[in-house]
């Protein structure tokens, strides 16, 4: 098929004990491949499972590239793992609870014919193949922080219309790999999970790079496998201190001053009724200090390098001008 400028992948699978979900949806991905007839590789990182996953893989898949961690690191140390193992020009950042359907990278190489892009997604529907799960994702900055999880699908789309995304899913995004090293890849400080994905494209902003959403690329995910249903003490406190790192990183000037502010009003009045959460949370990040000052300094440079010093703001103003004009539903 004509594909225009002739792409290689590599598709990079973080895995924890998902032998379950790779017997699934690993067959899939070598048929996406296939029908897409590009220079190609898989790469899984095993994350220290405790199931066999890893020889599952070495038993059906002997031609995927495995590597293992020896202790568990979480999702962002695993998939750079497997990032900076790559050796092709677009990295496909894939979920293995993700099954991809035949033609869904038909549509995406398009988007790598501009400079400026950094990278496109996919739209997440459930294994009914009906439910929309994820789509291109609506910017919301205020005081009270960045809220890009509002996801956005278009009623109908002009011709020609490239859907802009504050960030790509990190279940499905498939990126261009000189662009992510020069990002170092998913930032490690927001380990074992969490806020990565939505750091990583907000970055990709800032210094100038564009993420999008192809509607017509589609893949499937069982939303039960997610991490979305632990509800303990410990994982309410890593999420919130991901949520301050993430908008420390990415406010500035008077905006950061004024989060930091009602930051502080939200963490008494949490005290006063008895929710430890969010102190719990601004310790783990006081502990955490010098990377998160490490984190902060590394984008500042590279804006330097690039000349391109774009707020969150500015982002979000480009992105509802760009689609102003077409209809689409929240959700």
């Amino acid at each position: 098929m004509d594909t225009g400028k002739r792409f290689s992948i590599s598709v990079v699978i973080p895995n924890y004990n998902g032998k379950h979900l790779l017997e699934v949806n690993l067959p899939s991905v070598i048929e996406a491949l296939q029908y897409i007839q590009l220079e190609h590789e898989i790469i899984v990182v095993d994350d220290a499972s405790a199931d066999d996953s890893v020889a599952h893989i070495k038993q059906h898949y002997p031609d995927i590239h495995l590597l293992v961690n020896d202790i568990n690191l979480g999702f962002s140390p695993t998939v750079n793992r497997g990032i900076f193992a790559a050796k092709y020009e677009l990295v496909l950042a894939l979920n293995s609870d993700v099954k991809l359907t035949p033609d869904y990278f038909k549509e995406q190489l398009k988007y790598f014919g501009k400079p400026d892009t950094f990278g496109v997604m996919g739209k997440i529907v459930g294994h009914d193949g009906k439910h929309i799960q994820d789509a291109a994702k609506l910017p919301k900055v205020t005081f009270k922080g960045i809220k890009g999880t509002y996801n956005y699908i278009p009623h109908s789309l002009p011709a020609s219309t490239w859907l802009p995304s504050f960030f790509l899913s990190g279940a499905n995004a498939l990126i261009d790999r000189k662009k992510l090293l020069a990002l170092n890849g998913f930032d490690e400080i927001f380990a074992p999970f969490y806020f990565e994905d939505a750091d990583l494209g907000i970055r990709a902003w800032r210094v100038g790079w564009k993420c999008y959403f192809e509607p017509q690329s589609v893949c499937m995910h069982a939303v039960s496998s997610t991490i979305s249903k632990l509800k303990s003490q410990k994982v309410k406190a890593i999420i919130e201190r991901n949520r301050i790192i993430f908008n420390y990183l990415h406010f500035t000037g008077r905006q950061l001053y004024f989060y930091k502010c009602w930051l502080l009003v939200r963490c008494y009045g949490k005290l006063i009724l008895g929710n430890l959460v969010v102190f719990r949370a601004i310790q783990l990040v006081r502990s955490n200090l010098s990377a998160v000052k490490r984190s902060h300094q590394a984008l500042e440079t590279l804006q330097k390098r690039m000349n391109c010093f774009y707020s969150v703001q500015e982002i979000e103003h480009y992105i509802l001008k760009q689609i102003e004009k077409i209809p689409y539903r929240v959700f």
